[in-house]
Order: C-alpha cells, then structure tokens, then sequence
C-alpha cells in the first residue's frame, strides 16, 4: 500500500510549486502586457531609467524563482526535489492509487485506465523511476542557463559572471517547461485536467493605466 502520510507531504508540496509556478505566469503575463501598451504608444519611446528598473527587476525576480523551482537541496521545496521523492516511492502513482483518487462516479473505469496509459506508458501499473530522472534531466537542462544567471547575477556577485547572459525567450522556455511538468502531476496526484496556471483576472488590472500617473496643478 502506498505511504499516506507521503503522499500527503509530497501533494502539499506540489501545491507550493503550482502557487510558484502561477506566480511566474502572473508576473510573466503582466510584464508582456506592460511592454505591449509601450511598444503601441509613440509617445512612451522615450529614453526612461524606469524601463531599465522594469526589465531588471523583472529578470532578477524571475529567475530567482525558476532557480528555487530546480534546487536540489534537501531543505527546499522544490520540483526537482519532489521528482526525486516520487522516483524513490513510484507506488503512490500506481495506476490503482491513481484510479482511487479520480472519484468522478460518471468515468468509466476504461477512461481512466485509457487516461493512465496515455500519462504513464500502456499497461504499466506504476511510473517507471527512469522515467521520473528523464524529467528531472529535462528541467534542468531547460532551466541551467536561467538558473546560473541567479546564481551569478542575482544571489551572489560572481567573480566570474556570466559572458552570455539568457534572453527573455529562455525564460519563457524554462517556464513552459515547469507548467507542462506541473500539468502532468497535478494530473498524476490528483486526477486534474490540463487547466493553465495563468488564471482569469476577476477585473481589468491595466484600468490603473487609463489615467495620468502624474496630476497636473
């Protein structure tokens, strides 16, 4: 039977990871949005320390956040610390415990066995543990160039920085990759769909950006 009291520690830390990764998105969304309405208004191209205090900040709080997502040590909460949790343990997503927790009476036993197939490999009753370092090696590989910009740029003031730093697009690459891993196990611990981590704004947060900034006398 798989550990209960781990799999319950290990599903309130991917619950920590999916408010990280959401915030990512947020903050990622925002920041696109911004540089939208400057790029679209002539009168904002103008030269502005304020863009490059925008961007910096952007870039340092980003990657400090992809870089806590991939940390390895054993004191974090992390998405690389959780797959390698999982791999040790791969019963708690056995096709059985997973079929136990999708309690939705109106799916037929077929679709989640069918819905297990296609998440874990056919007929397979448990992820296979190279499966779980496959990923791992992927969000590594997808997140080194974001998370060595943390470390030499934005947690210490390397000695040796970095020669070629990452663009926005490598971030947005590294930060794919964490949602479409996070989708995958919300799926796995606990029968969720495919919903994106970037939620729907309850009212217009750009109505601040309707109004002058600065009151005339």
């Amino acid at each position: 039977m798989p550990d209960q009291l781990l799999f319950q520690k290990l599903d309130n830390e991917l619950e920590q990871i999916r408010r990280e990764i959401q915030s990512l998105r947020i903050n990622q969304h925002v920041f696109r949005e911004v540089q939208a309405m400057i790029h679209e208004n002539p009168n904002l191209h103008k030269p502005s320390t304020f863009y490059g205090w925008m961007g910096s900040l952007y870039a340092a709080a980003m990657s400090s956040s992809v870089r806590r997502l991939v940390d390895r040590r054993k004191d974090t909460v992390s998405f690389v610390r959780l797959l390698e949790q999982v791999k040790k343990a791969p019963e708690l997503l056995s096709r059985a415990a997973y079929k136990s927790r999708c309690t939705n009476p109106h799916l037929p036993e077929s679709y989640l066995d069918s819905d297990y197939d296609r998440l874990v490999g056919n007929r397979k009753q448990q992820p296979d543990p190279a499966a779980f370092e496959s990923e791992i090696e992927e969000l590594e590989a997808r997140t080194r160039k974001v998370k060595e910009f943390a470390d030499a740029h934005v947690a210490h003031l390397s000695l040796e920085p970095m020669k070629e730093l990452p663009k926005f697009l490598e971030l947005d690459d590294a930060i794919d990759c964490l949602e479409r891993t996070l989708k995958r196990y919300l799926h796995l611990f606990r029968g969720e769909g495919p919903t994106p981590a970037l939620p729907t704004w309850q009212y217009d947060w750009k109505e601040i950006f309707r109004h002058p900034w600065i009151a005339q006398p």
